[in-house]
């Protein structure tokens, strides 16, 4: 199973208990935690705050005091007594890639995957922490036989940055994910004995590509175009703040041409006819291109791998994805079918306690901190 992935490799081997454990998203624009218990699980607690702005720079922790702090005020909004967590590190500080090495005894093939893996990693091999995982059983193939292997590669720096701001906030790390992974957990049940799909997920600073087969991971890409662009755009054409900029993206951003009725709606208001989903719309039509031109590619470079490899179902996931008309855009131009899945499906939340419109309304960018939730839950070993 795909949620399988990095068990036995060394992040996960990094810290031993096996206990229930918080999810935990660290991210440039978000920190979000979810506690979810028992099997199947239910949702206990979940809370989301703003990262300190300076925290995280190009996939490192510039400031693990602040971080620390920022997340000890999580928990407490949280009100939870757990302090085992499973995280990920930043999409920007990890490296995946798809290596074949023969098959052969495990620590013969951990050393081949090693040395195949500097072929590809642009960092020194002792300054990665480095995990891989087999895509296919290998009981399946003979010895000798050339397998596929996900190998994984964090710098060593990112996650002793991490490291030190969870223990800085009383957190005991169980594991250290990756989160094109982490999103695809909720996901397990979809996916599994499923057609070839397009996991797209567009955070604040990166934008994660994973092609899968049933639940077989084919091939990663890590884009540096996120949800931040779209923001920028926005800023520069109407001369906002960041933040500023941000708001207008999410109340009024539109992801394809509008049509004549949506324009109307909006002539009343004159803030909002300032905002007017035309000049939204052109105003960050040049990063949807570049967005679509970017998976267009990649695609094409999965086909030319696999061969006439062509996934018939698209999820669309993270903060960055909830622009409006998106999901109708990239289905539109790809070819490929893409919903925005719900990663509080298959959980059990009670309704006296949690506000079911608003988990709905998070719901795309809760993929990452429910799928590390589910990790929490289930058995690491």
């Amino acid at each position: 199973m795909v949620q399988r992935l990095f068990r036995q490799g060394a992040l996960s081997r990094l810290f031993k208990p096996r206990v229930e454990a918080l999810g935990l998203e660290i991210g440039a624009a978000h920190l979000k935690l979810v506690e979810l218990s028992g099997n199947p699980p239910a949702l206990k607690a979940w809370a989301m705050r703003p990262t300190p702005p300076g925290t995280l720079v190009d996939g490192l922790i510039a400031e693990p005091s602040a971080l620390a702090q920022e997340l000890r005020e999580l928990l407490a909004e949280a009100r939870t007594k757990k302090r085992y967590v499973v995280t990920a590190a930043p999409n920007l500080s990890v490296i995946l890639r798809t290596v074949q090495v023969p098959k052969m005894p495990a620590k013969e093939m951990e050393e081949a995957v090693r040395w195949e893996a500097e072929r590809y990693i642009p960092f020194p091999i002792d300054e990665v922490v480095l995990d891989y995982a087999p895509l296919t059983p290998l009981e399946e193939a003979e010895e000798g036989e050339q397998v596929e292997v996900m190998v994984g590669a964090a710098r060593k720096e990112s996650v002793a940055g991490l490291i030190e701001a969870l223990r800085g906030a009383g957190l005991i790390p169980v594991v250290v994910d990756v989160k094109p992974f982490a999103g695809l957990y909720p996901l397990e049940e979809k996916l599994t004995e499923g057609p070839v799909t397009l996991s797209v997920d567009i955070g604040a600073e990166s934008t994660s590509l994973v092609l899968t087969q049933g639940d077989r991971p084919l091939y990663v890409r890590i884009l540096t175009l996120s949800g931040k662009d779209f923001t920028e755009a926005i800023g520069k054409a109407f001369g906002l703040d960041l933040i500023s900029a941000e708001e207008v993206k999410r109340t009024y951003g539109l992801a394809t041409i509008p049509t004549e009725d949506e324009e109307l709606l909006l002539d009343f208001d004159a803030e909002r006819e300032r905002y007017s989903p035309a000049r939204i719309y052109d105003a960050i039509r040049p990063v949807l291109v570049e967005l679509t031109q970017e998976i267009r590619r990649s695609l094409e470079f999965f086909r030319v791998q696999m061969g006439d490899l062509q996934p018939e179902v698209g999820y669309l996931t993270g903060g960055g994805s909830k622009l409006r008309g998106l999901p109708t855009l990239l289905t539109d131009t790809l070819g490929v079918s893409f919903e925005v899945p719900n990663p509080w499906e298959g959980i059990a939340v009670d309704p006296k306690r949690f506000d079911l419109e608003e988990l709905k309304g998070l719901a795309p960018e809760f993929m990452v901190p429910v799928g590390l939730a589910l990790r929490g839950v289930s058995p690491l070993d």
